[in-house]
């Protein structure tokens, strides 16, 4: 907004000068070079010329009652007495100095003729020294108006035009288009407004289908376990043989066991999808961290090898989302794998790359786009327990900590590999 209204101003000011200067250059090249030369100087010469001619002429009252039947300038004879004046003026006009005086009925040019005895007063209507040059005036007026507003229509068109685009979009958005996005231009105005649109609708269509999702996955997952959870409860209940019954109270607890995971997995979820998490960054050794959580998933039947190099490894983190997020990767990875899990950690200039792969059967090419939606589970996945969360958590806290997540095929071991890359 701040790039619209600085534009905005700049495109005023300089329509405003720019304009402002060629309309003065044709007003001044309309008056002629010399400017100074307006109506008002052409009806003195004229005056003067007129007195000269009358002055000494015996027909002059005969010219002056035929004059005044023809034209808008009126021709006057006064007598001298009926014109008082102050002694000062009243000198240098006797001695043929003209006199401009201005009356409701226009300017008038006052002369005294050689007897003495009579004043020659031509007189102008006053619209006669406005007329030629307000005409002018208004039409240069008109003009710098006019020019303005055209300049500023066809900076704002581009403008009413992408906004229409948002609207549109907006309006496709709103009821039920969920891929209706803003086509952004390399030059817009409101840029920024149609990108942070079409993340909030990237958003808002992520959060939609992860609800579909998340609803169509409970309603599947709690239904076996509420089922078997039934048919135990009523088995409890039809059995009296003591042998039974402890085989049934075990099969119900591992129910409620299944069904509490699955619950716990969505409000961690849940928590993770909100927009107010808070982020507490401090600085931590990685190295013993990793090493200890990988300890908690060593078993006989599972080799881990842990590839650390000798560079310090301390990131400026949160240690509670990022224990979470190497958590969730050992979990998968020990759940898939066969025999071999590696954990490799590196420094490479301000980031630390985290390489955690197995020797499972890795994730099919067509399913590598799929992973990391919550619930996702696939071919692989529906063979083991799980409820296909891992790498939707890992995803979301990734993007939290502003890491750089890859989920790839390992070429040493042939089962999945995900890369790391988090700032340091």
């Amino acid at each position: 907004m701040r790039k619209l209204s600085l534009s905005l101003i700049a495109v005023v000011v300089v329509s405003i000068i720019s304009l402002g200067w060629v309309l003065n250059r044709i007003y001044i090249q309309t008056r002629g070079d010399d400017p100074g030369r307006s109506a008002y100087a052409a009806y003195l010469d004229f005056s003067d010329d007129l007195y000269s001619s009358l002055a000494n002429s015996p027909l002059r009252v005969e010219f002056i009652q035929n004059w005044n039947r023809h034209s808008h300038i009126q021709l006057a004879l006064l007598p001298r007495e009926d014109f008082p004046l102050p002694d000062t003026l009243a000198a240098s006009f006797d001695q043929g100095e003209r006199l401009i005086l201005e009356s409701g009925e226009g300017v008038g040019a006052h002369y005294a003729l050689d007897d003495g005895l009579e004043v020659l007063a031509i007189t102008w209507p006053s619209h006669a020294f406005t007329e030629s040059d307000g005409k002018l005036e208004l039409i240069l007026t008109l003009s710098f108006y006019g020019g303005v507003t055209v300049i500023i229509l066809l900076w704002v068109w581009p403008l009413i035009h992408r906004l229409l685009r948002l609207s549109d979009a907006a309006r496709k958005f709103g009821k039920g288009e969920l891929s209706a996005r803003v086509n952004v231009v390399g030059v817009s105005y409101i840029r920024e407004i149609e990108v942070e649109f079409n993340r909030m609708a990237d958003r808002i269509e992520s959060l939609l289908n992860d609800n579909k999702l998340l609803t169509r996955a409970v309603s599947h997952d709690l239904k076996t376990p509420l089922a078997r959870l039934r048919f135990g409860l009523d088995a409890l209940t039809d059995t009296s043989d003591a042998t039974q019954r402890a085989r049934y109270a075990i099969r119900v607890n591992r129910d409620m066991e299944e069904m509490e995971s699955l619950i716990n997995t969505l409000l961690q979820y849940a928590r993770l999808d909100e927009n107010r998490i808070q982020i507490q960054r401090e600085e931590f050794d990685v190295a013993p961290l990793v090493q200890s959580l990988i300890e908690s998933y060593e078993r006989d039947d599972l080799a881990f090898l842990f590839d650390c190099s000798n560079a310090p490894l301390t990131i400026h983190s949160d240690q509670r989302y990022f224990s979470m997020l190497i958590n969730n990767l050992l979990s998968n990875a020990s759940r898939y794998a066969s025999s071999r899990v590696r954990v490799g950690l590196r420094r490479q200039g301000t980031r630390l790359h985290i390489e955690i792969e197995d020797d499972g059967a890795g994730i099919a090419s067509e399913e590598l786009e799929h992973v990391t939606k919550p619930f996702w589970r696939g071919q692989q996945g529906a063979k083991r327990k799980g409820h296909g969360m891992g790498l939707a958590i890992v995803s979301r806290i990734a993007e939290w900590l502003g890491a750089d997540l890859q989920i790839l095929r390992s070429k040493s071991l042939g089962g999945a590999a995900v890369h790391l890359i988090i700032p340091m």
